[in-house]
């Protein structure tokens, strides 16, 4: 019988994303078997492990045996640093091109749920927290876009808009990986 995989309070979705696959493993930290893995990236300062399974993430095991952490990303000061430690020690990574800004709401991280692409998700994209994200992001481009130019960049591909949600107060944030 297969252990139930942990839960990781800032991804809301490893396996759905392909950070947590299905595979045969001894796990190069707690030394068992396991029938699920880790694939995603552990930066380290010496050398990578080559398996990880998801409770050695999960628990900070693996991070702490290997002195390294997951994440390219900042953060703002408001967040906690309970939180901050747990997304860079205790969270998959998350697939970006160029590091992040992993945005907190409620003075705490928020939860990653994955690349925003507004036609796959409508009833989301004309939410006005959403909507708020992508105006602030147009700001920091040019000052003649507007939310719907982002939200276009984002569904074309010329942006990729990274979806995270507060976990306290269910809050929207966008945080923009592009060329």
């Amino acid at each position: 019988m297969s252990e139930v995989l942990p839960q990781f309070p800032y991804y809301a979705d490893p396996v759905g994303d392909g950070r947590i696959v299905q595979q045969d493993i001894v796990c190069d930290v707690c030394e068992k078997p396991r029938n699920w893995a880790y694939v995603g990236s552990l930066y380290v300062p010496g050398g990578k492990p080559e398996f990880l399974c998801p409770w050695c993430v999960a628990d900070g095991s693996a991070a702490a045996k290997f002195q390294g952490g997951f994440q390219d990303a900042d953060f703002s000061e408001n967040a906690s640093a309970e939180s901050v430690a747990a997304v860079m020690r205790q969270t998959p990574r998350v697939v970006i091109w160029n590091p992040i800004f992993w945005p907190d709401h409620c003075d705490e991280c928020c939860t990653y749920f994955g690349e925003f692409i507004p036609s796959e998700q409508p009833e989301l994209a004309l939410r006005t927290d959403v909507l708020a994200e992508a105006q602030a992001i147009a700001r920091g481009i040019s000052e003649k876009w507007g939310a719907e130019d982002v939200l276009d960049c984002g569904e074309r591909g010329s942006i990729t808009l990274h979806l995270f949600q507060c976990r306290q107060c269910g809050t929207h944030k966008l945080s923009p990986d592009g060329t």
